[in-house]
């Protein structure tokens, strides 16, 4: 090998040198290309090496070109330093292994934070259910965080877990691919309009994932089917109905938050929100067409009630129900035929 002429005893390291075999390679280089190997499947292992000797062969002869002179064992240790660490390099020329790459990483934090703001509502609300309904204590404050740390931490392992899955491509999202520019809603210059919708999306997202949670026993809310009144205690008693409704009532909910999720992340998605919307509809009315028939719904039990205020308690409380009921319907066939013309014209 060359001598530097700056320094006596100094080894030099040309770029012929480099293309000699590892025989004849640089101490620093062998060692170098040896970690990056380790790192790398089998398969690809040998390409992958010989393309990165070709990149420091190729950055050697700029640099000596540059200097006009063979680089040394401190500039060849620099010029490494300047590639990367071996894991680092190993992972760049490697398998794709990241979790969450850089395009979909928006997608995730932005998921992320709507789910942290969901977490924080489902611990908020029961608490503020137990502090209306006397239930409450001192320890209130410390049973919500507790409450909240563990719903936030699930809730964004799952947003992770489901980011994971589709950067690897077990999720398919072709359709989410094909957008197009003109489905992109129209933002004026203050922008106040988007940011109303995506907190409508947020609220219907959050308020109907705490309904899911009270449906599926996930969420424990403060209820033991007993009002206290003056005249003593009005025990509810619910109808089997909602027992063989209880799954699609949760499929409608399900649909709905995905709804909302849409109106949260794409505004511009007017048809695919309007299908889920559509969705919901349908099946509200089928439930309602089953409820209608099962009547009455809740049956009031007042030991200490007269038999004449008992029954007239309980003839307002269906008769509620039935309006209530009504209306419900009226309201869906109405969002059916606005959802339906927003799906045919897509706006």
């Amino acid at each position: 090998m060359a001598r530097d002429q700056r320094r006596p005893g100094a080894v030099a390291v040309t770029a012929a040198t480099l293309t000699k075999g590892p025989h004849d390679m640089s101490d620093l280089v062998d060692r170098y290309l040896g970690a990056v190997a380790a790192l790398l499947p089998k398969d690809s292992r040998q390409d992958i090496v010989a393309e990165l000797r070709d990149l420091i062969v190729n950055r050697v002869e700029d640099l000596e070109a540059q200097r006009c002179r063979p680089l040394d064992k401190r500039e060849i240790e620099e010029l490494l330093r300047e590639i990367g660490h071996p894991i680092a390099v190993a992972g760049r020329y490697g398998p794709h292994t990241a979790l969450i790459g850089p395009e979909l990483y928006p997608f995730w934090l932005f998921s992320v934070k709507v789910l942290v703001i969901v977490a924080a509502i489902a611990a908020a609300i029961p608490a503020g259910v137990a502090l209306l309904t006397a239930h409450g204590d001192a320890r209130l404050v410390m049973r919500t965080v507790t409450d909240f740390i563990p719903t936030a931490l699930c809730l964004i392992g799952a947003a992770t877990l489901i980011g994971a899955a589709i950067e690897r491509g077990w999720i398919n999202t072709d359709g989410f691919r094909n957008w197009k520019v003109n489905d992109l809603p129209r933002v004026s210059k203050s922008k106040k309009r988007l940011f109303e919708s995506r907190f409508e999306g947020l609220f219907e997202a959050a308020v109907t994932l705490l309904f899911i949670g009270w449906w599926t026993g996930l969420v424990d809310f403060p209820n033991d089917n007993v009002i206290t009144t003056r005249g003593g205690e009005i025990v509810l008693s619910f109808s089997p109905i909602f027992q063989t409704l209880y799954w699609p009532i949760l499929v409608m909910a399900v649909v709905q938050v995905m709804s909302s999720l849409i109106l949260m992340v794409k505004p511009g998605w007017v048809r695919a929100r309007a299908g889920f919307e559509i969705v919901t509809g349908l099946i509200g009315l089928a439930i309602a067409a089953a409820l209608w028939p099962a009547m009455p719904l809740v049956t009031l039990v007042a030991p200490e009630a007269t038999v004449a205020g008992l029954a007239n308690l309980q003839k307002t409380v269906d008769l509620s129900l039935q309006v209530a009921l009504w209306v419900a319907v009226a309201i869906m066939l109405l969002k059916l035929v606005i959802d339906g013309w927003r799906l045919i014209r897509g706006r």
